[in-house]
């Protein structure tokens, strides 16, 4: 038995014998969910897991429902505080970035974008060139004069509206999440040669030029 498996027989198990609990007991039945949810919040393995499905309530028993990529991308709008047309720009501007069809690259990529949100320097840049606050928005940052080559020619235009896919999914993973896989504000292509880069994979972007503590915001 895999610890996946293990982990929903430990829970079925415990969640049935507290249901039987409180059935001989004097505690109402709506107190239930908020005993399994407490239960689910200690066992749970990581914070920095995925979150692919979420699981609720329906009587006395629980379904596990998928979270589709619909509901993330309306969650990302709100947390990011994004548009539709902007957040369809950055998707276009990473994945014109990355290396094609990369998941790793991919999510490079927007982890960079992030990362100069949380950068004084960048913010500061972006503050300056568009209004307050607005350094602090990924959009503006991606759209920052100079920056992405892409975007100042146009050519992101081709992957405008794409919504699938292992880079979009990488995208919106990383947004969902927050997982932050690097520390790296700057890159270059995988033909570039600069010392002390990082790729991620194989004919990936070279990352460099971490963000110093003394400089995040």
């Amino acid at each position: 038995m895999n610890n996946l498996n293990e982990s929903a027989y430990a829970l079925h198990n415990l969640w049935s014998k507290i249901k039987k609990l409180i059935k001989k007991s004097n505690l109402k039945y709506m107190t239930m969910p908020v005993i399994y949810l407490l239960i689910v919040l200690t066992m749970s393995e990581s914070v920095t897991k995925i979150v692919n499905e979420v699981t609720y309530l329906k009587s006395d028993s629980y379904v596990v429902k998928p979270i589709s990529n619909d509901e993330k991308v309306n969650y990302i709008l709100d947390k990011y505080n994004l548009s539709e047309n902007e957040f369809n720009v950055l998707v276009a501007i990473v994945l014109s970035e990355c290396e094609y069809n990369s998941y790793e690259d991919s999510y490079a990529v927007i982890n960079t974008i992030y990362n100069r949100t949380h950068s004084k320097n960048w913010v500061r840049s972006a503050n300056k060139r568009f209004g307050d606050k607005k350094g602090e928005n990924l959009y503006y940052q991606a759209i920052l004069p100079n920056q992405f080559v892409v975007y100042e020619h146009g050519s992101y235009k081709n992957k405008l509206n794409i919504k699938d896919g292992v880079g979009y999914n990488a995208i919106i993973d990383f947004l969902y999440t927050e997982n932050i896989l690097h520390d790296y504000l700057s890159f270059r292509s995988h033909n570039s040669k600069v010392n002390g880069s990082e790729s991620f994979s194989a004919k990936g972007n070279k990352y460099f030029n971490k963000i110093k503590d003394i400089n995040r915001i």
